[in-house]
């Protein structure tokens, strides 16, 4: 989603929220068919993975990714 913000010169902040990303574009006439459900479950893993402290789990992992085959 950044890197078709920036393909429009749009301005973003530093986040990893997929679904203030996706509203972003949106704006800006980039309409991606992805469930704000799905969204919001990913920028959960994206943050709490991101970080120290806590590392994902197989069953995570095997999750997030069904989840973005679903997005897909």
């Amino acid at each position: 989603m950044k890197a078709l913000l920036i393909s429009k010169s749009a301005d973003f902040p530093k986040t990893h929220d997929l679904l203030m990303l996706n509203k972003l574009c949106s704006q800006k006439g980039i309409l991606l068919e992805v469930d704000a459900k799905l969204l919001n479950i990913l920028t959960d893993y994206a943050v709490r993975t991101r970080y120290p402290g806590e590392s994902p789990i197989l069953e995570d992992a095997k999750e997030a990714i069904e989840n973005c085959k679903i997005s897909s």
